[in-house]
């Protein structure tokens, strides 16, 4: 894929979106308080930006310190992940007394602050096929002090052969073109077969996750992709050929784009407008879709 197709498209400079690209933590809440982190980081000489959407996610604005390597993140009381990543379980919405599955956890970014908004109560599956991303997963549920999740290694398209409609959320965050991250690499080596084969994965994916729900629960599907393909596209596919409703999201503080409707040669559901896309300089692109079971 050309970046400038992409740049046209949504009215961006890729590399200008790489470099501004900043450095967020959020402070795990399951082990210390807010504010004795924040105390201690500032008295050290961070300069920290509290989020609008969460009292415990922050940005760094010094850029000649590296938070990654302070003991806090050591030892599990941060983790660092982009706020558009922060994002995702917020709209998930998990609370104390939900059983969720997180179908592609790894590494656990997502899957710690879903058991840290969950207060480490209720019941988290955290599930990932690949042994060196569970090993990843591991360690960060272990870090954190993450209690109410247990880990499967599963193919996460057969996995509903194994378990019924039990889970009242799924987080799913697929594997995707990861065109998002503004990273020049992932952009020229997107092209048609390997989006093919994306489309295809993500669709089994939701299929898969269609049958572990509830009746009336919530699938929440995210990329970090800026494909049309990858997002509204598998969406209005999936909303037309399941028995399912999209709900309206919306997040303090941050600036969401409508899901397209049209784009290019594509024409979607209206429904389709209630999916969202972040894209803030500053942060990754990401698209978030919340879908509810009827």
């Amino acid at each position: 894929m050309k970046i400038e197709e992409l740049e046209k498209k949504f009215s961006i400079n890729i590399e200008e979106y790489y470099r501004s690209l900043a450095t967020y933590f959020r402070v795990n809440t399951l082990k210390i308080e807010v504010d004795k982190v924040i105390k201690e980081l500032e008295d050290r000489g961070y300069e920290l930006e509290k989020l609008p959407f969460a009292d415990f996610a922050f940005k760094v604005l010094n850029k000649d310190k590296i938070i990654t390597k302070e003991i806090e993140h050591a030892i599990g009381y941060i983790f660092c992940h982009d706020a558009s990543s922060m994002i995702v379980p917020l709209v998930l919405e998990p609370n104390e007394k939900d059983y969720v599955l997180d179908l592609c956890a790894a590494p656990g970014g997502k899957t710690t602050e879903i058991a840290q908004l969950m207060n480490n109560k209720g019941f988290i599956l955290a599930n990932d096929i690949k042994i060196d991303r569970i090993k990843a997963l591991a360690s960060n549920i272990q870090k954190m002090g993450v209690l109410n999740t247990i880990i499967s290694i599963e193919d996460g398209r057969f996995l509903y052969k194994k378990i019924g409609n039990f889970f009242d959320k799924i987080l799913l965050d697929v594997p995707c073109s990861a065109t998002g991250t503004f990273k020049i690499d992932a952009i020229k080596f997107t092209n048609e077969n390997l989006i093919k084969k994306l489309q295809n994965l993500q669709k089994q994916l939701l299929k898969s996750a269609y049958y572990m729900l509830k009746k009336d629960g919530i699938i929440v599907y995210s990329t970090c992709s800026l494909l049309v393909e990858e997002n509204e596209a598998i969406i209005d596919w999936f909303i037309k050929n399941f028995d399912v409703e999209l709900e309206n999201i919306k997040i303090k503080g941050i600036d969401l784009i409508d899901g397209f409707t049209k784009f290019d040669n594509y024409e979607f559901d209206k429904e389709i407008s209630k999916t969202k896309r972040i894209l803030n300089k500053g942060q990754e692109a990401f698209f978030i879709a919340k879908i509810r079971k009827l």
